[in-house]
Order: C-alpha cells, then structure tokens, then sequence
C-alpha cells in the first residue's frame, strides 16, 4: 500500500500486524462540483484527534482497547481519477487480505466506489446504507458518469436498488428523486427509520457510507457542497448506535473540506466520528 507519512489518528493503538481495524485516508477530489478541498482532510482529522478523549461518553467504551491501525493516507495523484479508483480498490483489497476491517475517510464521495464495490464482491447479499445530503444517484455529471454525484447509483446498479438505503436526503434532481421514490430507497434520519431498516436488513451484511453533510452546515461548515436543513451531532450518533452488533464488512466517513472551517470544528467532528465507527467496527457481529 503506498501511503504518504504522516501522524497517526489519536497515535493509533498497535502495529498494523496486530490490528484488527484499519483505518486509512482516501483523500481526493477530482471531481468536487462546487468546492474542492477535501484533498485536505487527512491531516486536519488527525490534528484534531490529538484533542479528543480516547473514551467514548456514547458507547462506553475506550480507543485504547481496541487494536486499531492507520495506515495513514493513499497517495492519490490529481486529475487521475482511473488511477486514484484502481489504487483504492487495490489498498482496500490488500486491508481485506491482511484480515483487518477497512474503516476510510477524507475526500469526495466518488471514493467510496471501489470501498462499497470490495465489500460486495466479498459479501454479495450485501445491503448498502447510505447517510448524506445528497442523493448521489445521477446516472452522469455533464456527461461524466464517475463523479461525487453519481456515486451511490453506480455503486447500487451492482449492489440493487432493493439493497440501499438512504438516510439524510434533501438534495437532488428530479430525476433522483423519481429513481429513488420507484425504488424506496429515501427514507427519514430518525432512529426508528434506521431501526426499522436494519430489521428488513437483517442479519445480512452492510456497509455504511456517511457523508458529514448530512450534517446542518451551521454545525459542520467544513464541506465543499453545504445544505441547509441537515440534522444535528446527537441525531448522527443516535443513528450510529443502531448498528451495534450488527454485521458490519466495511465503512467510510467522507467530505471533509477543512479550509472552509476555520475554527475547525468540522475536523473534530469528523475526528469523533470515526471514533464511534472504530468502536462499532470491534462490536460488530462476525
């Protein structure tokens, strides 16, 4: 896997021999729409993860008992987007290999591709639950298919439609919002929506893609494609919660655009995030 040197997240809790989760930055954004900037966020998440307690109030439970690495960030070289999708999917491949548990984070959306496509390949009856602003279910971006918008409907053509659900939509176009009422897949960011969801799901396979703009910006301004209108910190992690001891394969924390957030509240939230995804990834059901 070739990764940049950097700081480890909270200095990280063992070699990457021993671990049992892998955490590593995808930080790209070829393909950002409206403001880049994501390309930034490894750094900015790992600075911001030096000021949090290890101990989750949420959870009740500590980093530090649980055998989590970072691999630190891919190197994923501008204006190559075939390049940067192959690479991940080979360094996700290789996470997989090594038998720890992918947990990514950083840039655009588009990422996630080849994170959600690796996880299906190895767990075909997987469902795909997806948390953000946006629906990204364009069948293109003028004229690209591959992009940050387009992003859950490639990943659902190979997952079904049947398989998604989508949690904090309230961003899209029309023809979106028609795919997505013909398939069910929008539904409301409340803990019994996603409760009621995960019992449909069942005892299947998931792979969970947040996008923190599913976030209000008044509370995460650090996002290259802000909306109005989005829920709060406690309502994100009430909806976390819901997948202890569930079947987790795989997730990602994305869009996370650290320029536009000059207190950087965005990064520390983003940063307490995946401390809750690194806990629910150790209490997940094998």
């Amino acid at each position: 896997m070739s990764h940049e040197f950097i700081p480890p997240f909270f200095l990280g809790s063992c070699e990457p021999e021993e671990a049992e989760i892998a955490l590593f930055g995808v930080c790209w954004d070829g393909t950002s729409s409206f403001k880049a900037g994501s390309r930034f966020a490894g750094f900015a998440v790992r600075e911001a993860s030096f000021g949090m307690e290890e101990f989750s109030f949420y959870q009740q439970q500590s980093l530090l008992d649980i055998k989590y690495t970072d691999l630190g960030d891919l190197f994923l070289p501008p204006g190559q987007k075939e390049r940067v999708l192959a690479d991940i999917a080979s360094a996700v491949e290789e996470v997989r290999g090594r038998g720890m548990f992918p947990i990514a984070f950083g840039g655009e959306h588009l990422v996630a591709l080849p994170l959600i496509l690796a996880a299906h390949k190895a767990h075909p009856d997987m469902a795909l639950v997806h948390f953000d602003a946006h629906a990204d279910l364009r069948p293109e971006l003028w004229g690209d298919p591959l992009t940050h918008a387009t992003i859950i409907g490639r990943a659902a053509e190979q997952v079904g439609f049947t398989n998604l659900y989508q949690f904090g939509i309230r961003s899209g176009s029309i023809e979106e919002w028609q795919l997505a009422q013909a398939h069910d897949t929008i539904r409301p960011f409340t803990v019994d929506a996603i409760r009621t969801a995960l019992e449909a799901i069942g005892d299947r396979p998931i792979y969970l893609t947040v996008d923190m703009d599913v976030l209000d910006p008044s509370l995460y301004p650090g996002t290259g494609t802000p909306e109005p209108g989005g829920i709060d910190y406690s309502t994100l992690i009430a909806g976390l919660k819901c997948f202890k001891g569930k079947r987790l394969v795989g997730m990602d924390c994305l869009e996370l655009a650290p320029h536009y957030d000059a207190t950087g509240v965005s990064a520390i939230t983003m940063a307490k995030t995946l401390r809750e995804m690194i806990i629910l990834a150790h209490n997940r059901a094998r």
